[in-house]
């Protein structure tokens, strides 16, 4: 009888250690699955963690990008307008020379020209008088002449 328990306990036993195996089994495959979710979520959310991160440094990138391009255009708009009064300052300054010059010129030109009719007025003078003289001359040839022709 004994043995007769020993096999109808043998597979009693048997069914008994075939449903823990099932049980354990399932329980396996249902930590299995809660970790393989489990799992997932946490690659969804480093995923997502990265992608915003990375969604960050692009947007902070091109924050930084553009702060960067404001203040190169508000240097360039700073030398633009210091090279204008410079070149404001030179185009004043290149004016006044030239006008410095004209009035050199003008000058130099007026002491010639008070030069020139100072000579033009001596020759006028002179020819003046020269005609004069030679008028005075050729009067007193025709005296002369004339004093001859009574004489002969």
């Amino acid at each position: 009888m004994a043995s007769s328990m020993n096999g109808a306990g043998g597979s009693s036993d048997s069914v008994r250690y075939s449903n823990y195996l099932s049980q354990l089994e399932r329980q396996q495959d249902a930590d299995i699955r809660d970790k393989e979710d489990l799992h997932k979520e946490k690659v969804t959310r480093m995923v997502d963690d990265h992608q915003s991160q990375e969604s960050q440094i692009k947007k902070d990138y091109q924050v930084k990008i553009s702060d960067e391009a404001e203040a190169m255009e508000r240097k360039l708009s700073l030398t633009r307008e210091r090279n204008n009064i410079l070149i404001s300052q030179e185009r004043e300054k290149g004016e006044k020379e030239a006008d410095r010059i004209r009035a050199q010129y003008q000058q130099k030109i007026e002491q010639e020209k008070k030069t020139g009719d100072l000579q033009l007025s001596r020759l006028q003078e002179y020819y003046k008088k020269a005609g004069e003289e030679l008028q005075k001359q050729s009067n007193r040839s025709q005296i002369r002449e004339g004093q001859k022709g009574e004489r002969s």
